[in-house]
């Protein structure tokens, strides 16, 4: 599909996109029955979508349009509480979390859908590997060059983005030691981290239909990078969380994104380089291993500090712009995660160090998921 326009959208309104996992109690592996569920919702969602991801274990809430982080709590209770009736009504049952603790990527099965099944023919076993579930945010661009400048802008600040959302400790019934070990899942792809340094729209439409006419790609669809471009909607699409296991975190990330753009935009702190992204695959790392204990190096001065410092004096820079953007409680629940150390990958450590099993762990994580 020829990429030529970018779909203006009113700034930093948001869309949230939540890959869930169906589980199937008593055991509480995963299940393999999205399209039924998804077959049973899809008619029934008045705002946002309930579709398909990867594997017939992943099913993805997706909202509409939403003026901010209250519209979009509102949408996602509503696409929760469809779900959850439908999953009920098959004993099965929904959760958040970037990885299931010990689930077996031999026994997916990839959703019958064209793009799915040429990637899978294209990539092989990678492709079940990525039953993993993350949370992506889009922030609206009024024109297609302050999304070249968001592109950049939110990069450095993709660890904070992964720390704060990590949830993915457990793989194959082990604690992997990392914070959040989903991105790790995508290091064999070769479209991933971060996009190609480009200065403009321009640049970024000439290496677009580089790739395209050189039959690597498509659709934008095909570029899996931490950030990207989202030009059907008019947005720039930040890609790099684990699910969380509640919604209010979820939404809680959202807005702290938004904010963030608002503020790139409206002061423009930074002037884009390609020298910006010389530590970015480092940085990204402390992230994933370290959550937010993990150390920032800034490539241009060498200072380093942890990311939870980092956070906290961002935010205070952040709060008008939150504001405006009926987003204070936002940043003072992020304040809070940061100050009392509150991760998912800590609460699920937690409970293992107590004595719980994982089976009781995803039980566990289907309760919160559903009250929260």
């Amino acid at each position: 599909m020829p990429l030529t326009s970018f779909a203006h959208s009113d700034p930093f309104t948001l869309g949230i996109e939540l890959e869930m996992q169906i589980v199937s109690p008593p055991t509480f592996d995963l299940s393999q029955d999205s399209s039924r569920l998804i077959k049973e919702v899809k008619d029934r969602v008045s705002v946002g979508e309930v579709k398909h991801d990867i594997t017939e274990s992943m099913l993805e809430i997706a909202t509409g349009v939403c003026k901010d982080v209250e519209d979009a709590h509102t949408q996602l209770r509503d696409l929760r509480h469809r779900v959850m009736q439908a999953a009920d009504a098959h004993h099965l049952a929904i959760c958040g979390g970037g990885t299931h603790p010990w689930q077996k990527w031999q026994r997916q099965e990839v959703c019958q859908n064209e793009r799915y099944n040429h990637n899978l023919e294209l990539f092989g076993y990678l492709m079940k590997q990525a039953t993993v579930f993350g949370q992506h945010v889009h922030v609206g661009c009024d024109n297609e060059e302050d999304a070249i400048y968001l592109l950049h802008g939110l990069s450095r600040f993709v660890p904070h983005f992964i720390a704060l959302s990590a949830s993915s400790p457990y793989i194959q019934g082990h604690d992997t030691t990392y914070a959040s070990s989903r991105l790790n899942i995508f290091s064999a792809f070769p479209d991933n981290g971060h996009a190609p340094f480009v200065s403009s729209w321009q640049e970024f439409l000439w290496m677009y239909q580089k790739l395209e006419t050189s039959s690597i790609v498509q659709s934008i669809k095909d570029l899996h990078w931490d950030i990207r471009p989202s030009p059907k909607f008019g947005t720039v699409e930040v890609r790099v969380m684990d699910t969380p296991l509640t919604l209010s975190r979820a939404v809680n990330i959202a807005g702290f994104i938004q904010a963030i753009a608002h503020w790139l935009l409206a002061e423009r702190p930074f002037v884009p380089r390609s020298e910006d992204y010389l530590l970015y695959r480092f940085n990204r790392f402390q992230a994933c291993r370290f959550g937010l204990d993990g150390t920032l190096t800034d490539v241009r001065s060498g200072e380093q500090r942890t990311i939870a410092e980092d956070l906290l004096s961002l935010l205070d820079t952040l709060a008008p712009y939150a504001a405006e953007l009926n987003g204070a409680q936002t940043l003072e629940e992020i304040a809070r995660y940061v100050r009392q150390n509150d991760s998912d990958t800590g609460r699920i450590r937690q409970f293992i160090a107590e004595g719980g099993l994982l089976t009781e762990l995803v039980r566990e994580h289907c309760a919160i998921w559903n009250t929260d």
